[in-house]
């Protein structure tokens, strides 16, 4: 374990090569650090700021690393790292403002160079190595640091974050905390490992043991792995042995899993006491220190004062920056409640909102194309016009995807802009949010619908969150394509269709195209969204047909439905696979006399209240089909809909045909599962009576 100060404070190992001031400077933020860390914790029992995990003990850790980098270097922190972040310059308004649960405005990542904290463990660590590798292919030289505690090690994201910035060599340095505690849990408890560092070798990096009480070691040891990530050697992982003096968080009770010998043990080595008895017999060390520390310590209550004395956020600070713009119907759940509450509060600005346009005449020169070659098309004109494009997946390379939808591409563009992944949908989704913060409009392909799952995290934690938690200071352009719902007999978990998870959260926006030009024309406009969209492509529909598809630039308005067919009798509202089958159950009943409006969704958050509203208004009736399972999906909340809004212009109770609430079965029983055009024959006589 490397070593620089003993506990007493003397020299042990080489020193750093660092001037008098510089090693002052390192003792003046630690023990700024630690008066943070203790004036927030009297501040939380007195109700004043929310849930606060103190770092005492750990600022050697925190401080030796940070000061180890590049003013262009980036951080990302779990949510410990308070003496990081004051080493990065970080105010202290900034910091109380986000444990004071205040919207934080004035955290701006990209002026520190430093992203917001990490609640959920370890799942930071993907996208510090995806800013890295992006960062790296636009040319420039930066790191990327990432702090995660010993539990961190036992997360997924850990493995996907070491495993694929082993394989690209990614400039980023792993800073792991090991303070031999998750919360109550013990390191022998999270891992056979005798050292955490020694996970590193199977990522193919170098794993460093460090003493991280010894604020010189961890300098060390970071400074030598920085140089190497900056000479493009790769990833190092540092395990920095060090402890927390105080409890996990405000509401946890060491005593009830360790005893107090323990911790005097780890207090006899405090790194402020070890670097203090160091600076001393340098001569470098003056009561002034601390008394400037005290000084500068006290405008902590200052900007205590001032936040408190901030007006409450207005309430539309609720339902701002969850997208770049309001979308219609969140602006209506918005100005419902204020109406019904008798708010005194004001509504959402014009500017603010999210308007939907119409779509185009679209003109020029045509090819017969089928899905799968106008989404190709598509990712090439993307490609084209975004030198900041990404394509990234398992498989999408060299082979062009299984459904061969990447075909072409990286003869095109190249390895480094379209990158055969590891086998970790986790690591994809994870590397493509680091890329995005770091400048890139990643294009993250899963290869299957079923594979999304491991993926879910990232997506729903962080893609869909990320402006939302820092006030539109980050914009994630992300799409994420995967090939959508059953119908071409496959195996297990190949024919999912799991959009109705992604519908249910905030933030993100679902695209399931239905035809060729809708594909293209829709991909397009999802790229150029700034906020991350999910593309569902139904596969039964890839090579299904063709038809006349523009092949210059265009875009299609997100959250427009299409009606596909006209009609007066009854509504039948779908989306993706199940458009071909409404039209075919449509098209049989006319030769009964029954006009049947068929929309087309296409966009399933935001969807298209208008156009559905206005159709059953006139027809009266209405009929709801979606492939997946029936609960809790797209057609129940379309049906509930129509029910709050247009209840009394309904002639016949609304009928929903969907999958039913099982598993999506192996080919050899799917025919049973697929919804026909005779039920939905079935479904449209029955609301017609």
């Amino acid at each position: 374990m490397l070593q620089i100060l003993d506990p007493a404070g003397k020299l042990v190992g080489k020193p750093p090569d660092l001037d008098g001031k510089d090693l002052v400077e390192m003792y003046r933020f630690m023990a700024l650090g630690r008066r943070f860390d203790r004036r927030a914790m009297r501040l939380q029992r007195q109700g004043r700021l929310g849930t606060f995990p103190p770092g005492e003990g750990q600022e050697a850790a925190q401080v030796g690393s940070a000061y180890a980098l590049e003013p262009d270097d980036w951080v990302y922190p779990s949510y410990r790292e308070h003496a990081t972040q004051l080493v990065r310059g970080m105010p202290w308004s900034v910091m109380l403002s986000y444990y004071r649960g205040l919207p934080n405005c004035d955290w701006d990542v990209h002026r520190y160079r430093m992203n917001i904290h990490t609640i959920p463990i370890a799942t930071q660590l993907p996208h510090a190595v995806g800013h890295a590798h992006a960062a790296r292919l636009a040319g420039e030289n930066l790191i990327t640091m990432v702090y995660f505690g010993d539990g961190a090690t036992s997360e997924s994201d850990f493995h996907s974050a070491m495993n694929f910035a082993g394989v690209w060599k990614a400039p980023t340095v792993f800073l792991c905390s090991n303070n031999g505690w998750a919360i109550s849990m013990p390191t022998r408890r999270q891992t056979a490992a005798t050292d955490l560092a020694d996970k590193a070798i199977g990522y193919g990096m170098p794993g460093v043991k460090v003493d991280g009480m010894d604020v010189l070691a961890v300098y060390s040891a970071t400074r030598e792995a920085v140089d190497r990530a900056r000479r493009g050697e790769g990833p190092t992982l540092i395990e920095a042995m060090t402890y927390r003096f105080g409890p996990h968080a405000t509401a946890d009770d060491p005593s009830l899993y360790r005893n107090e010998s323990e911790v005097e043990a780890w207090r006899a080595r405090d790194p402020l006491d070890r670097m203090r008895r160091y600076l001393d017999s340098l001569d470098l060390w003056s009561d002034d220190i601390d008394e400037q520390v005290a000084d500068e310590a006290s405008e902590m209550d200052q900007a205590l004062a001032e936040i408190e004395g901030r007006e409450r956020p207005p309430r539309e600070e609720a339902v701002r920056h969850v997208y770049a713009r309001v979308p219609e119907e969140l602006s209506r759940q918005y100005e419902t409640a204020l109406r019904r509450e008798e708010s005194g509060s004001s509504g959402l600005e014009p500017d603010e909102r999210w308007r939907i346009g119409h779509d185009p005449v679209l003109e020029g020169p045509t090819a017969h194309w089928n899905m799968a070659e106008a989404i190709n098309a598509a990712l090439g004109e993307i490609m084209d016009r975004h030198p900041e494009a990404i394509i990234m997946g398992e498989d999408v390379g060299r082979t062009g995807g299984v459904f061969r939808i990447t075909a072409g591409l990286m003869d095109r563009f190249g390895a480094g802009r379209v990158i055969d992944s590891p086998l970790c949908e986790t690591g994809i989704a994870g590397t493509a949010v680091g890329m995005a913060i770091g400048g890139a409009r990643p294009l993250a392909e899963i290869q299957f619908d079923g594979f999304v799952y491991p993926a879910f995290d990232q997506i729903v934690s962080h893609m869909a969150r990320f402006r939302f938690r820092t006030r539109s200071n980050v914009s994630l352009p992300i799409v994420v394509r995967w090939p959508n719902g059953g119908g071409i007999a496959p195996h297990e978990f190949h024919g999912d269709s799991p959009e109705a998870y992604f519908v249910h959260t905030p933030g993100l926006t679902v695209v399931i195209p239905s035809t060729a030009v809708d594909a293209k024309g829709l991909l397009a406009a999802a790229a150029e969204s700034p906020d991350p969209v999910l593309f569902l492509e139904p596969k039964v529909l890839y090579r299904a047909g063709r038809e006349d598809v523009p092949t210059g630039y265009y875009t299609l308005p997100i959250g427009r439905a299409r009606i596909r067919r006209a009609g007066d009798d009854v509504t039948v509202v779908t989306y993706g696979g199940m458009v071909r089958v409404a039209m075919s159950a449509a098209g049989e009943l006319e030769r009964d006399g029954v006009s049947c409006e068929v929309i087309d969704l296409r966009t399933l958050k935001p969807w298209d209240r208008e156009t559905v509203l206005d159709s059953v208004v006139r027809t009266g009736r209405l009929v709801l089909v979606q492939e997946p399972p029936r609960t809790a999906g797209m057609a129940a909340e379309v049906a509930a809909t129509v029910a709050e809004e247009a209840l009394y212009d309904l002639e016949a109770p609304i009928v929903r045909v969907a999958g039913f609430d099982a598993p999506w079965p192996q080919f050899g029983v799917e025919e049973h599962a697929i919804i026909t055009p005779r039920r939905v024959v079935a479904a449209i006589k029955e609301t017609l009576g």
